[in-house]
């Protein structure tokens, strides 16, 4: 055996208290260990004398020991191109519509009154049947996108209708996300979404409180939007619905030099209002969109990354639901997976849900047909299909970076854009782990002290 190359540790933990203490991370299995300082020195030259047995197994067990004729980066994207042929959802983006009522700067779509008509609808349909039938599926997933998706609910509820009855027919599970502006996302039609559509989780964009947030995320007309928004958030997530069925708002925040002063108000509007333990937060950087230099007021990344800790914390600390840590990335996104596909308001076929309706991605190499033509006319080399091998390639870093297994590389759309979407997990990775422990630590603590009690 060897130690991995696919490892990551903190420094010494003395001065919170975990003395001759590190946290160890395998990023190919997403594992993290509390140890002695000295285990990561005795591995590196193969000394295993007095290491526990248990720990040793475990060691194995989750890949911080791999085979010595391993080589490592072959069998990781090995792995990740077997998880990607044996996948057993068929997960699919639809947008249904090509408008929206915000004008937010950072957007780099070009919006205009169009729908999926019945027409249209009806080959959505007909190219998941044909895709179902060319391997195994136990569940069909539904990404409702947009434009702004609500405004063309019309088509969502005609489409969820005939897919929730094609997945019934064969037997197999159905599920399904969107995202949204929020400004729609009235009760009743929160309703809606949750019982006829089967539309379980939300994402919402919220760019800091209403001083930010109505400076960025105003509709076309110039409107505010925070305050409806958020009562939309307030009043959903209070309905037994919500509950009932375990829906979930996740409030996406997207930042850069100009609003992340907002971030630590709107996590205190989120605990003031009683959302906590409802939502829960992200935080994100603006890019670049299809050339519109959106990311040119962004955040130094290790400024962001030193920021994210500080959010992160304060959720933690207000009882707003969070993830710490990433998992295992078998496959980066949907546009390296041959059988997942966005399909646009015209019936457009992409291969990443940032290409319908922009002027750059829009046509050319991106577009992989249209379903009103043959399949035999498809683009099977669209932008972005061959991801595996530009990385087997070395055309890009990841190559060679320990946080390949978990990070698959960031969003390949933006390295063809040239600015490699390194997660911020890459800088702030020790501050995650040492995080992570302790809520795990904590939340221990408190199921200990519950099953004393009980």
């Amino acid at each position: 055996m060897k130690l991995s190359k696919y490892i990551l540790s903190t420094d010494p933990l003395d001065e919170v208290g975990l003395y001759n203490k590190q946290i160890i991370f395998s990023t190919r299995t997403a594992t993290s260990i509390l140890v002695d300082n000295s285990l990561l020195g005795n591995l590196a030259v193969g000394n295993y004398d007095g290491i526990d047995s248990e720990l040793f197994e475990t060691l194995k067990q989750k890949e911080f020991l791999v085979p010595v004729e391993q080589d490592e980066f072959a069998h990781v994207i090995s792995q990740n191109k077997t998880a990607k042929e044996q996948g057993n959802f068929l997960s699919m983006t639809i947008q249904p519509s090509a408008n929206c009522q915000l004008g937010c700067h950072y957007c780099g779509q070009t919006h205009s009154k169009h729908y999926a008509s019945d027409a249209v609808i009806d080959k959505y349909y007909e190219r998941i049947v044909y895709l179902l039938s060319q391997k195994h599926y136990d569940g069909l997933a539904i990404t409702w996108y947009g434009g702004e998706p609500l405004t063309g609910y019309s088509s969502i509820k005609k489409a969820s209708e005939k897919f929730i009855a094609l997945a019934n027919e064969r037997g197999m599970t159905y599920i399904s996300d969107m995202v949204t502006n929020g400004l729609s996302l009235k009760p009743k039609l929160f309703t809606e979404l949750v019982e006829v559509c089967k539309v379980k989780t939300f994402q919402i964009t919220i760019d800091g409180t209403a001083e930010s947030h109505d400076q960025r995320r105003i509709t076309k007309t110039g409107e505010a939007t925070f305050d409806i928004i958020m009562k939309n958030i307030k009043d959903v997530t209070s309905m037994s619905i919500y509950r009932e069925q375990r829906a979930q708002i996740n409030i996406r925040v997207n930042i850069d030099k100009t609003n992340y002063q907002y971030v630590d108000p709107l996590i205190d509007y989120v605990k003031d209002n009683g959302l906590q333990r409802k939502v829960s937060m992200y935080f994100a950087t603006i890019v670049d969109f299809g050339g519109n230099d959106a990311g040119k007021d962004s955040l130094p990344k290790n400024f962001f990354a030193d920021k994210e800790i500080e959010w992160l914390l304060k959720c933690y600390e207000n009882d707003i639901f969070i993830s710490v840590m990433p998992k295992r990335q078998y496959s980066v996104c949907m546009a390296e997976k041959q059988d997942s596909e966005v399909y646009d308001a015209f019936g457009n076929i992409y291969a990443c849900w940032e290409f319908p309706y922009s002027e750059t991605y829009g046509s050319g190499d991106s577009l992989i047909g249209n379903l009103f033509f043959p399949k035999e006319t498809y683009n099977t080399n669209a932008t972005l299909r061959n991801w595996n091998e530009i990385l087997e390639s070395g055309a890009t870093w990841c190559k060679t970076c320990t946080h390949l297994p978990i990070c698959g590389g960031g969003c390949p759309k933006s390295w063809i854009e040239g600015t490699p979407a390194c997660p911020p997990f890459k800088s702030n990775y020790k501050d995650k782990l040492l995080l992570d422990y302790f809520i795990k630590k904590k939340s221990d603590e408190k199921r200990l002290a519950a099953e004393a009690t009980s």
